[in-house]
């Protein structure tokens, strides 16, 4: 399976262009979408963010596709399923979906508004949006990112938008632990598969550190391509420094999809590419520790490793984490000054770190999550 990649150092219309129409003749795109009229772009839309700050696809990426699907005359539809309560429309004005749409004359959809499909896995019985099944193809166009619970996410993680509204809270509330998240997140991706065409993820600016919204934008330089989400994203989180152990999502994938790491293909330039000091978080050694150790040393190792979301000075009371909470865990004190947790009832899924438009919540850490976290 190939994963193609390149260089391209800022948001050039030209070169971004270039390089994914020598995708489209390398994976045989307009072969796979022969007969296809109706396509959509499934960008990453997490919430009201600016293009320059890294947290959502990039509208110039958007473009280039708009433009090279016109001109194999098929119809285009850019779609997403924003997290949490904040207004849909501010988060197509903020991350400059509205203006493209507007410009280019394209249909915007929001996945909420359209019902759902149910879709049984072996675990789960997913409502999915219903119009992933309605058009003809998807190309999935994700962000190069760490992510506070999951590590990285990228293409296969951005299928989660594929969940209308704040049902992906419920998800989270039901599937708290990371290896029971990660089977949620296989599930969905293998159930939403068949409608993927290819999948893109732009890196030219990614995010580092306290991903998926709230780190510090880094300047990777790079696109990813390719027909497998699971090779994409195995691929780059590696480049970001990831271990296979830390990625057991992307490893289910790429398992479910029957192929294994030595099958996939990539330039000689790309093959030990590694990126230089990316901040993420580091926690292979605890992991193994609780796979390795007696019950009583992990409930020792469970009480001392611990980690939450907590407020800094600069809230705004907007109330979008109370709103967004899947637990109702938050609440607002008349006359406080910032939201207060119940860490009785918090299950740790960050939604209100992914989700705060002001970057006020942060992960407070005990002694030993600071010094496996970094």
């Amino acid at each position: 399976m190939q994963v193609l990649i390149e260089k391209i150092a800022s948001y050039d219309y030209d070169k971004i262009r270039r390089f994914l129409e020598s995708v489209a003749s390398q994976t045989a795109l307009w072969q796979r979408l022969e007969g296809k009229k109706r396509i959509l772009l499934k960008p990453n839309m997490l919430g009201a963010y600016e293009p320059e700050r890294a947290v959502t696809t990039h509208p110039v990426v958007l473009e280039v596709l708009i433009d090279m699907l016109r001109e194999k005359d098929k119809e285009v539809i850019v779609g997403d399923s924003p997290g949490g309560t904040t207004s849909v429309e501010q988060v197509y004005q903020k991350t400059g979906l509205k203006e493209l749409t507007e410009r280019k004359q394209v249909q915007l959809v929001n996945f909420s508004e359209y019902g759902v499909v149910n879709k049984q896995t072996q675990h789960h019985n997913f409502g999915i949006s219903k119009y992933i099944f309605e058009v003809d193809a998807v190309i999935n166009v994700a962000k190069y990112k760490t992510h506070s619970l999951m590590y990285y996410t990228g293409a296969v993680k951005n299928i989660y938008g594929t969940i209308p509204g704040l049902k992906k809270s419920d998800y989270h509330k039901q599937n708290p632990e990371l290896e029971k998240f990660s089977t949620l997140i296989t599930e969905l991706y293998l159930a939403v598969k068949p409608q993927i065409a290819l999948n893109i993820v732009d890196g030219i600016i990614g995010m580092e550190g306290e991903g998926p919204s709230a780190g510090e934008v880094r300047r990777f330089k790079v696109m990813f391509a390719s027909l497998s989400a699971g090779a994409l994203d195995t691929v780059a989180a590696q480049m970001m420094g990831f271990k296979k152990e830390q990625l057991k999502y992307i490893e289910k994938v790429l398992q479910a999809e029957g192929i294994s790491e030595e099958e996939i293909q990539l330039e000689k330039r790309w093959r030990s590419f590694q990126f230089k000091k990316v901040k993420i978080k580091r926690v292979s050694i605890f992991i193994k520790i609780l796979a390795y150790s007696p019950p009583v040393l992990k409930n020792i190792f469970r009480k001392l490793y611990n980690y939450y979301p907590a407020f800094n000075d600069n809230c705004r009371l907007c109330k979008v984490c109370v709103e967004s909470c899947p637990v109702q865990a938050i609440t607002i004190k008349e006359g406080a000054s910032k939201p207060e947790i119940d860490y009785e009832k918090c299950i740790k899924c960050m939604c209100c770190h992914e989700l705060c438009p002001y970057q006020v919540v942060y992960i407070k850490k005990s002694w030993l999550a600071k010094f496996l976290i970094h």
